[in-house]
């Protein structure tokens, strides 16, 4: 699932305090209007303690606040911080399958999302059992978060369209906008949904009459207030962060289509929750249509319209994706091969494999420059030529909580880590450890000996200078190199950079660039440089042992 990483920022919270000033007007009037309707069916009595009217006295309008605050507070607490349980329990939804195989295709696909957004809480997946097709994000106050999808969508999507669909959810979860709806749906949504289940309960005829019904129907107002201050524009954010998770908007665009023309779960998924939906159950005009009154009102774009904006990204008309979806099976067979398998050259240029997309990054030997292929394509590509696996090493950058350098490693193509080193500035990658330098700075860490010469290093530096000057003599001796090697780019020129000793008496080979002034040291250079220098190290062999003459 070529994912990618999306830099997102959290969105503001400032409308869940809206949301609990509803709350708090609401029961400071409800409270208000019962005690003033007390004093008024008693009023001689409290006529004795001044007047009858509520507003004329402060100090009951301050207690009925106070009263009003507590009970806010805990109806704001109970219903928004396990709301993920409260939703999840509404629905009767499921944890996946581990036995069922289109379960555990859910389960890989968040697991691989959660993966490469680097997303710190643990993203649960659902399955809610109906034939319906919807899916639904959630999160509450506690930091829960989920991700639930019907039997029915899951059963009929594609992997890709799974994935889109998957990558949608994730963005409301990770963009924080995913809060906001389920803190909304909470205080009054779910009251929606009870008040769904308690008129089956009772002849047309009594429902007015049920006290639970009226209470619960005015929450339900209140819900339908609230619902205004949900903007529908967070589903075209979703859509367009799904397309930059998965690449593919066409995979997005026709799971909106196959979800728009079947039972969305109306009838199964309460009113109140819609919100939280990828498309409204409901099937509601208001959602079709745009202007003032339609975005005021609807908490979903038109369907069309977001069918419309992802096709036209791939130069796809609705007709070509029609013709499409009819000529697939409508419910696709799944197979262990459906999802992608990798194979990894090691660093014996052995193919290992088979792997999943997180077991082959969980590798301590998979570098960007390691050649992978799939079991699904024939050719073979760099681990960071691959749009999954490149988005998951920027999220490994992103972790490193340093800020990228405007400068890439030349061999594994990714942003270099300024860090500091001998009290000097470099820039390094994380991955194969090789070190950009500028030529003024090499000095400075030269002579500088904060940093200890590890006995590897030594080691290492010993083997390779007496390497070196081997491979020097033979040149000088027949004139030619010994291998031949690409040449390494300049990460700030992009030209040719010259491989070659940092001098005659330090046979330690570097990547330089005459243009940039810059030095380009592989894994292990840098500080076998300054172990050399400062132990003093040089080469010791005999020529005629090593057989190297003409």
């Amino acid at each position: 699932m070529p994912l990618t990483y999306i830099d997102i920022e959290k969105q503001k919270t400032w409308r869940i305090g809206i949301f609990f000033l509803i709350l708090l007007i609401m029961y400071f009037l409800a409270t208000t209007a019962l005690i003033q309707g007390i004093f008024l069916l008693f009023p001689v009595y409290f006529m004795k303690t001044g007047s009858i009217f509520l507003f004329v006295n402060p100090f009951y309008l301050l207690g009925i606040f106070g009263f009003s605050l507590i009970i806010a507070a805990i109806h704001f607490w109970f219903s928004a911080a396990d709301a993920v349980q409260t939703v999840m329990n509404n629905l009767e939804a499921i944890p996946p399958d581990p036995e069922d195989g289109i379960h555990r295709r859910l389960k890989n696909i968040v697991d691989e999302i959660h993966v490469v957004t680097g997303y710190e809480k643990k993203i649960h997946c659902m399955v809610i059992p109906t034939l319906s097709m919807n899916a639904i994000a959630v999160a509450d106050l506690k930091g829960n978060a989920a991700i639930a999808i019907t039997e029915g969508l899951l059963s009929r999507l594609t992997r890709s369209q799974t994935e889109a669909v998957v990558a949608h959810e994730a963005y409301h979860i990770l963009s924080g906008d995913c809060m906001e709806t389920t803190v909304a749906t909470s205080l009054f949504g779910m009251y929606a949904a009870m008040l769904d289940k308690l008129q089956d309960l009772g002849e047309e005829d009594k429902r007015g009459l049920h006290p639970a019904f009226l209470f619960f129907w005015i929450l339900v107002k209140f819900s339908q207030i609230l619902s205004m201050l949900i903007s529908r524009e967070r589903e075209y954010r979703a859509d367009a962060a799904s397309v930059r998770m998965t690449r593919n908007p066409l995979a997005m665009a026709e799971a909106l289509h196959l979800i728009g023309r079947n039972w969305r779960g109306a009838g199964l998924i309460g009113s109140g929750l819609e919100m939280l939906c990828i498309i409204n159950p409901q099937k509601n005009e208001l959602d079709e249509y745009e202007g003032f009154w339609s975005n005021l009102m609807s908490t979903h774009p038109p369907i069309k319209k977001r069918i419309e904006i992802l096709l036209n990204m791939v130069h796809v008309s609705m007709a070509d994706m029609d013709r499409r979806l009819n000529s697939e099976s409508k419910t696709p067979v799944f197979s262990t091969g459906m999802y992608k398998q990798y194979y990894a050259l090691d660093q014996k240029n052995q193919w290992q494999g088979p792997y999943t997309a997180e077991e082959l990054f969980t590798l301590s030997w998979l570098l960007p420059m390691t050649w992978i292929k799939s079991d699904k394509e024939t050719g073979v590509e760099r681990a960071s030529e691959n749009p999954l696996f490149g988005l998951m090493f920027k999220n490994q950058i992103n972790k490193s909580k340093r800020e990228p350098s405007a400068f890439q490693c030349p061999l594994c193509r990714q942003p270099l880590i300024e860090i500091p080193y001998e009290r000097t500035k470099v820039y390094q990658c994380i991955f194969c450890r090789g070190t950009l330098v500028e030529d003024t700075r090499i000095p400075r860490i030269i002579v500088r000996k904060e940093k200890e010469c590890a006995e590897r290093i030594k080691l290492l530096a010993r083997a390779i200078i007496a390497d070196n000057q081997k491979k020097f003599t033979i040149k000088k001796l027949k004139g030619k190199d010994v291998i031949a090697r690409a040449l390494t780019l300049c990460p700030k020129c992009k030209n040719p950079m010259l491989r070659t000793f940092y001098s005659l008496a330090y046979l330690i080979e570097i990547d330089h660039c005459k243009i940039c002034n810059i030095t380009w040291f592989e894994a292990d250079e840098l500080e076998m440089l300054q172990c050399v220098i400062e132990n003093k190290i040089t080469a010791q062999f005999d020529l005629l042992k090593e057989d190297v003459l003409i």
